[in-house]
């Protein structure tokens, strides 16, 4: 996979002037800003989640992959489930950890193990196979979200992760818009469009990283969360359009694909360009849209007759009072403006301790000038 992390370019000013004895170049001062911060709550917070992938993900597939029997895959499941507690509080004295970092190293173990998964078992392959593969993926995901976030803001890291999602959602829906049952022996062959789906996602990382680096306003982590917002309301629009019907798979995959891609392009253009969203209020907007969608489901049930008190109505009701939930959230919160461009300055970094090296005439080499992008 293509390195997505950032490239540090350096600029350095040099002077020289003579002198008796050669002065030793100012120390750099150490990195900070957005990029760089770490904190003990972070710190925590990865042990958590590592340790929760622990016991979902690593300890279930190592119980397989080493069990002959009960009682030793029991033992491997106890000894990997500990482990991951110890092994991730170890990391953190070692590596770290940004909320980037955090970020991307538990997304990606998710879905590499999940993929890897899929493609074991739609390929028939054994057991302990399965689960070994299926290991390997989830802790090289977690390598590859420490290496990949160093860098990264957490807003460029959750962008990634979304193309990732969104792009495999939208290759599993066209794989449904041409085989219904893409699961069955007949049609699309399982184990190519397990692949297929992977790799969608795979492109899906490269496309998010450069939309977090090439999009004209800054992005957050609750920016992010509402597009996902958006996402789910315009497929809850489209299907409106079908539900009062008796749609095929594909008509409903090709619907809702298209629903909720118009929902997170209105999204991105409206709410996206326009604020930055926190981390909490991206929760509460996602409250405040559920909280609108019940009203508007519960109006849907009176106004609609019996017969369809589940149909289009309903749903579209539902859409419409989500609608309002999220634009009255965005009013009660008042979120700060999109820095836009200016969030590049951060990315800016002044060296005073070169100044001073080329304003004293110093010989040597001095940064001056440092930009990560």
């Amino acid at each position: 996979m293509r390195q997505l992390h950032h490239a540090f370019l350096a600029l350095a000013l040099c002077a020289s002037a003579p002198a008796a004895q050669e002065i030793p170049a100012p120390a750099i001062a150490p990195r900070s800003g957005p990029r760089w911060e770490t904190s003990q709550e972070l710190r925590n917070r990865f042990v958590r989640d590592q340790t929760i992938l622990g016991l979902t993900v690593y300890a279930p597939a190592f119980a397989v992959m080493v069990g002959r029997d009960g009682v030793t895959g029991s033992a491997g499941y106890l000894v990997m489930a500990g482990g991951s507690f110890f092994a991730a509080a170890e990391l953190t004295r070692h590596v770290q950890i940004t909320e980037a970092r955090h970020v991307l190293s538990t997304a990606m173990a998710m879905r590499g193990a999940g993929s890897a998964l899929l493609i074991a078992t739609q390929s028939d392959m054994d057991g302990r196979s399965a689960a070994a593969v299926t290991l390997l993926a989830g802790l090289g995901g977690t390598a590859s979200g420490l290496h990949f976030g160093g860098g990264l803001t957490g807003g460029e890291a959750a962008t990634t992760v979304f193309g990732h999602d969104l792009a495999w959602l939208t290759a599993f829906a066209i794989t449904v818009a041409g085989d219904g049952d893409p699961w069955d022996s007949t049609g699309v062959d399982p184990v190519s469009s397990a692949v297929a789906w992977t790799a969608a996602g795979v492109g899906g990382y490269l496309g998010g990283r450069w939309y977090a680096g090439h999009a004209p306003h800054n992005i957050t982590v609750g920016d992010v969360q509402t597009l996902w917002i958006g996402a789910t309301i315009g497929a809850m629009g489209a299907g409106a359009t079908i539900a009062s019907g008796d749609p095929n798979p594909e008509a409903v995959a090709v619907t809702l694909l298209a629903g909720g891609w118009v929902g997170v392009i209105l999204t991105e253009r409206t709410l996206v360009r326009r604020y930055d969203h926190t981390r909490s209020e991206g929760n509460l907007i996602a409250l405040g849209g559920g909280a609108g969608a019940l009203m508007g489901m519960g109006i849907g049930i009176l106004v609609s007759g019996e017969a369809d008190r589940s149909g289009s109505a309903t749903i579209g009701f539902a859409t419409l009072g989500a609608v309002g939930g999220v634009l009255l959230t965005e009013r009660y919160l008042q979120p700060k403006r999109d820095e836009g461009r200016i969030a590049w300055l951060e990315r800016v970094r002044i060296t005073p301790a070169g100044l001073v090296g080329i304003a004293a005439k110093s010989p040597g080499k001095y940064p001056l000038v440092s930009f990560t992008f």
